[in-house]
């Protein structure tokens, strides 16, 4: 066991880096058990955590009196975790060395192991002493993991630690069984434990898993669909695997989804990773993003790659060290979705876009309303699937209710349900109980393939006078038959007899005057005209256009206006490959301007301008609570200089050919 203890304690450095972050140095102590009988044994282990590269020497050992000490080992940790900084994603360290001693109890009783002494560079630290209690009869020596201590304000990166290790050691033991009993026990094999390997993991349609070994990282992508029916929900995992330890990552290129309603499930702001066993070998997995796809139109829709930078360091042939850090780009697989029509066989008329599994319903504040004051029908629907691309159903309303005005509310949730509800203002025109007719509207279940119908009860209204309103404003049901018309007295008005204009008004009759007006209005109109279509005035240069589009990005970044910025900056580059492409710029995708604008700049600059244009992109468009720091004022600066640099380097280019 001694010899298994090491190995395991071995490979649990080499492949298993669990992430943290501390701060300064800590030294504990802790036992595998402290109750046991003569002939038993137990672990006695003193922890150093630390984030520093210090030097820390043996612990030295008290008065072991009552204790026979059997044998001691040290061993080596290392913790990580990749966290957020200005300068980008970094990795922060934090460093363990393990000293542990097994021992036996020489006799019966409540015995105690003194404090252990630990220079850390210089500084001596004690450890607490340990109370043991010893009985007659031995319990056997399967003692209980002991708690491994955290650096103060930080969570365990270590508690799983044990688990790894003996999921190696029965990783080793399933590869002997493997041997020794066929590929008959496969299925059994791969459910030991619990333990997540390549072929228990959840159903998908598509899954990349990594099968180099040597690799120093791999993006893998999961997909739970790979044939749906139009807005029917595709959820789509991108994870990443690594054996190495990561220093940096940066996030190339993120994937566009192009031809899908995409609603973000989990975007990590930081990377935790897990341990997953893949065909025999340990890797540690960490999840990017989770996305939920709606496509938009039949056909094929293809949810293209995700791409990743990052420095690693690999395990070296040697034990116990990392190699020297390379840097590697990876990408994750394309993915095709064959996107099935919703049939058009028995589609009912009353369809607005609505597919899943939804409830309809549709209420108003109070059934007593008043005459000429609107109130509020809303009308919700919520279930699971996309409730965001439904329409509102037509209402059919009575006479006497007037439609206003609507507008809609939508929100989707990262279990998969969705809700849309919708405010329509109405207004009665007439006094008097009115019904409000119930709603039906027909929905299409991708599970069973069919549409089905949701309906509504009808609402009945009592509209009263308004006491408020102007006389005359209404119209009462009751009294309309009792209102006669008014009596009107048949009499012409009386001659004008005589007109005379005023003085001032002779002005009018003066051929001068009508001159001096026409000129006047004829000198307007040209100004309009000269400024409206540019006669006469040099037309501004490309460079001259982007600099006056700076100023405006400038303004904004002033105001930490971040929403202004983004859709300035994007604009912008717009108009510079609009102009050098010569297609204007504002009906095409980046992507397709870069394709139009000459190789030799698309070549030396192309990169530079897709990974800019994409960040003020995310900054105009995306939700909130996805930006992060990239709506500090720092991060826009940095950002915003950058893409001036890019700019300027690309008109340069054009006006130089």
């Amino acid at each position: 066991m001694t010899k298994t203890g090491n190995f395991l304690f071995f490979l649990s450095f080499i492949f298993f880096g669990l992430f943290a972050q501390a701060a300064g140095t800590t030294v504990t102590s802790t036992v595998d058990r402290n109750e046991m009988g003569l002939g038993d044994t137990f672990t006695f282990s003193v922890v150093v955590v630390t984030t520093d590269d210090v030097n820390i020497q043996d612990p030295r050992l008290p008065d072991l009196d009552g204790f026979d000490l059997l044998q001691s080992w040290p061993s080596t940790a290392v913790a990580q975790k990749l966290v957020e900084t200005p300068s980008g994603m970094q990795f922060q360290t934090q460093r363990r060395r393990e000293f542990h001693y097994q021992m036996a109890p020489k006799k019966t009783g409540t015995l105690s192991v003194g404090s252990f002494e630990v220079v850390v560079d210089g500084k001596v630290h004690r450890t607490q002493p340990v109370v043991i209690k010893v009985g007659n009869d031995a319990q056997g020596n399967v003692p209980k993991p002991p708690k491994r201590p955290t650096m103060p304000g930080f969570d365990d990166p270590f508690e799983e630690m044990d688990r790894a290790e003996q999921e190696i050691f029965d990783q080793l033991l399933r590869n002997r069984m493997r041997g020794a009993l066929g590929g008959g026990q496969q299925a059994q094999e791969d459910q030991y434990n619990g333990y997540p390997t390549a072929s228990n993991l959840p159903e998908a349609a598509f899954r990349s898993l990594p099968t180099n070994p040597n690799e120093a990282f791999f993006i893998s992508v999961e997909v739970d669909k790979a044939e749906v029916f139009e807005g029917e929900q595709v959820t789509v995992n991108w994870y990443i695997y690594t054996r190495g330890q990561m220093e940096t990552l940066d996030r190339l290129k993120f994937p566009s989804l192009k031809g899908f309603w995409k609603e973000i499930i989990e975007e990590v702001p930081s990377i935790q990773f897990m341990e997953e066993i893949v065909n025999g070998v340990p890797w540690k997995k960490a999840l990017l993003a989770s996305h939920a796809l709606f496509p938009i139109k039949p056909g094929t829709a293809t949810i293209d790659e995700y791409k990743i930078k990052s420095r690693v360091r690999l395990p070296a042939q040697g034990f116990g060290f990392y190699g020297k850090p390379y840097e590697y780009t990876k990408s994750s697989a394309r993915v095709p979705i064959k996107v099935k029509p919703l049939p058009l066989e028995g589609r009912p008329a009353d369809f607005t876009g609505a597919v899943g599994q939804f409830e309809f319903h549709a209420s108003v504040e109070s059934p007593n309303v008043l005459v000429n004051q609107p109130f509020s029908l809303k009308i919700r629907f919520e279930g699971a699937g996309n409730a965001k691309m439904i329409d509102l159903p037509a209402l059919n309303l009575p006479t006497g209710l007037e439609q206003y005005d609507s507008k809609s509310e939508s929100k989707f949730f990262k279990n998969g349900r969705s809700y849309k509800e919708f405010e329509v203002m109405v207004i009665p025109r007439q006094e008097g109980q009115m019904v409000i007719p119930g709603l039906s509207v027909s929905m299409f279940d991708p599970q069973t393939s069919k549409y089905y119908s949701r309906s509504t009860e009808p609402i009945t209204l009592q509209v009263s006078n308004n006491p408020n309103a102007p006389v005359g404003a209404s119209s009462r049901m009751a009294d309309t038959k009792k209102q006669t018309p008014a009596k009107v007295e048949n009499r012409l008005p009386d001659p004008l007899m005589q007109w005379q204009p005023a003085a001032e008004a002779s002005v009018l009759y003066r051929p001068w005057f009508w001159a001096v007006l026409y000129s006047v209005a004829s000198a307007v109109l040209l100004v309009k005209a000269q400024r409206e279509f540019g006669w006469g005035r040099r037309r501004r240069s490309l460079k001259e256009l982007v600099q006056k589009r700076f100023k405006v990005v400038d303004g904004a970044y002033a105001k930490n206006d971040y929403r202004k910025v983004g859709v300035e900056m994007t604009n912008t580059f717009y108009t510079v490959l609009g102009e050098i492409s010569g297609s204007g710029g504002a009906a095409l995708e980046i992507e397709r301007l870069l394709e139009m604008i000459p190789p030799s700049i698309r070549r030396d600059h192309g990169d530079a301008v897709a990974k800019s244009f994409e960040f003020f992109q995310t900054l105009s468009f995306a939700p909130e609570e996805m930006l992060g720091k990239m709506k500090e004022k720092d991060t826009m600066r940095t950002q915003v200089d950058q893409a001036k640099k890019v700019l300027n380097s690309v008109v340069s280019a054009v006006e130089e050919k």
